[in-house]
């Protein structure tokens, strides 16, 4: 029985709502939308530039070997067949087996050329002096 004049008061809800629920969720889904292709290509640039690095090591080795013997030299490092003609060449090894595979090829005796492919598939091209893009 209620007295004259008293409120009957309800008990708050607890927890959240399905609305609430799926308010949450899209708002997840449009900032994941956004984030991870970022994400991704913030990685791909990463491994292009660890890629580079590399080649802008064997630069100095290329160069040093035409100091030495007057051409460039040509081979390629590929740790997990066991091939090594680049090291027999230029006396070059990458500091880390990672599964990257190296080739460098001699274009006469002015230029040369380094392909350098990551254990992804991840590729990049350089044509040296200069270290432009391959066409």
């Amino acid at each position: 029985m209620a007295w004259p004049g008293s409120v009957k008061t309800r008990r708050p809800p607890t927890g959240f709502s399905l609305l609430e629920l799926l308010i949450v969720l899209a708002v997840i889904a449009v900032v994941a939308a956004i984030a991870v292709p970022a994400y991704r290509d913030y990685v791909g640039t990463a491994r292009d530039a660890a890629l580079v690095r590399q080649v802008t090591t064997i630069e100095v080795f290329q160069e040093d070997h035409k100091l030495r013997t007057g051409i460039y030299g040509a081979g390629r490092y590929d740790a997990a067949n066991g091939i090594a003609t680049l090291t027999d060449a230029i006396d070059w090894k990458p500091s880390s087996d990672d599964g990257v595979v190296y080739d460098v090829t001699a274009n006469g005796g002015e230029s040369w050329t380094a392909r350098v492919t990551d254990s992804t598939g991840r590729t990049i091209c350089r044509v040296f002096p200069g270290g432009r893009p391959c066409a």
